[in-house]
């Protein structure tokens, strides 16, 4: 070869050398080739971004506007799809439609924006299985009886409990009414008719058969060995440990009553005036009274906050236990809530779903539908909601900008939503083809 090619030659591999690694470190500090027209000569090179995704579960395709992401293999030699939990690096800056692919499960799409020189975090994205229900119990439309642990299931027109883990029905020998069950706090034994009942065993417990069929109404003082009812226009109370039995109140209408910690709650009609009051349990001293306004009044609790349910007006009052004025919050139009910590409650109606932070005092719509809700759960650590109307089961993301529902199931008669304890399993009431019962849909 002559000399003046090899040096031409010489002079284009610098010539190339020099340009390449000029891009080379650009692209390594961050930059890339402004793609916008026309051109500018001060904004030729911009500052990229980074966008670090995730998702549950892992190894979903990722999506930037519409493209699928590939990520280099061995210097190219291959090129594989990028899976989440990844890395996307040098992106120009910008709004992206990020939207996450799985086999099995339904697509996720989250607006995102890419800044210049700084990371992009889209993680804790959750997708949904694409599962079918499968039916646990045959049986007619009811209210689900969950235990305070989420792991057993009582149907109680059927008389029936089911074991959530290992989806094993017993009988419990009656019918029973909504409102008649009272749960241990380990979810193993059942107050309802005046008897105890272990259900791991399935062995009762007859010693509240000496106060008579009158009796109604009960509740389960656990910690203090003690059942409370109502017979005879009074309120009682029986000592488990020696079957003791006392009168607790006297003398007035009591509409409703429930006890928690040291004070006994009862709604107390007098001269067609309805009352909210409170008395020591220990001596049963009045402690405080208040007016309240006509209605159909039953107590609701769980193990964070003691409720009164106005079920005539669908008002719900938040109630403080030792506070000067019992009454905290009033809500209304409420057709059913869940505590889902000490400071959250989500409640919703026929058409709205709502969330209240006992904290800051603040209420805030969540969600807004145009069909008659039957049925609204929220899982809280992941944000999602899951509600339904007669014949739809949907499921919607409240960490996306988009709230756009998914839509797991159409059925009949749909009611009675239902979370397992690890919140990965959707129980519900439906009819499916020919079949009505209660049915499980895995979520996860």
């Amino acid at each position: 070869m002559p000399k003046k090619i090899r040096d031409w030659l010489f002079i284009l591999f610098i010539i190339l050398f020099v340009i390449i690694t000029f891009f080379v470190s650009v692209y390594a500090a961050g930059y890339s080739l402004n793609k916008r027209w026309p051109p500018r000569f001060d904004q030729i090179f911009q500052k990229t971004g980074m966008l670090i995704v995730d998702s549950e579960p892992s190894g979903a395709s990722i999506f930037l506007n519409g493209e699928r992401r590939r990520k280099s293999i061995l210097l190219d030699i291959g090129r594989s799809d990028a899976l989440t939990p990844q890395k996307i690096k040098n992106l120009p800056p910008g709004e992206y439609i990020l939207m996450l692919e799985k086999d099995g499960y339904w697509p996720l799409e989250k607006k995102i924006n890419i800044y210049p020189g700084q990371t992009t975090f889209a993680e804790d994205l959750i997708l949904f299985k694409r599962s079918l229900p499968l039916n646990l119990s045959l049986c007619a439309p009811q209210t689900l009886e969950l235990s305070p642990d989420n792991r057993r299931l009582i149907l109680p027109e059927e008389g029936t409990a089911i074991n959530l883990k290992t989806e094993t029905k017993s009988d419990l020998g009656l019918q029973l009414s909504q409102g008649d069950i009272q749960w241990s706090k380990d979810g193993a034994r059942i107050l309802f008719g005046g008897k105890i009942l272990n259900l791991d065993n399935g062995q009762s417990n007859d010693t509240l058969a000496m106060i008579g069929q009158e009796a109604n109404n009960f509740y389960w003082d656990e910690n203090g060995k003690k059942i409370y009812y109502q017979a005879d226009g009074h309120i009682n109370c029986i000592l488990t440990d020696n079957n003791t039995i006392s009168t607790v109140l006297s003398g007035s209408d009591y509409v409703a009553y429930t006890v928690r910690g040291n004070l006994i709650y009862t709604i107390e009609r007098q001269n067609e005036q309805m009352y909210l009051r409170l008395y020591r349990a220990d001596n049963h001293l009045l402690q405080n009274s208040i007016n309240l306004p006509a209605g159909d009044y039953i107590f609701k609790q769980d193990k964070y906050h003691l409720n009164l349910y106005d079920r005539k007006q669908k008002a719900l009052y938040l109630l403080n236990d030792y506070a000067q004025q019992p009454i905290n919050k009033q809500l209304r139009p409420v057709t059913a809530w869940q505590w889902l910590n000490a400071s959250t409650l989500m409640w919703y109606n026929e058409f709205e779903i709502y969330s209240f932070d006992l904290n800051s005092n603040r209420q805030e719509l969540l969600i807004r539908v145009s069909e008659k809700l039957t049925g609204a759960v929220w899982n809280r650590s992941k944000n999602y909601i899951i509600y339904a109307n007669n014949d739809e089961i949907k499921i919607i993301n409240l960490n996306l900008d988009k709230r756009l529902p998914i839509t797991l199931l159409k059925a009949e008669e749909i009611s009675n939503l239902a979370l397992d304890e690890k919140n990965q399993l959707l129980y519900f009431y439906a009819k499916i083809g020919q079949q009505a019962g209660i049915y499980k849909l895995q979520l996860q």
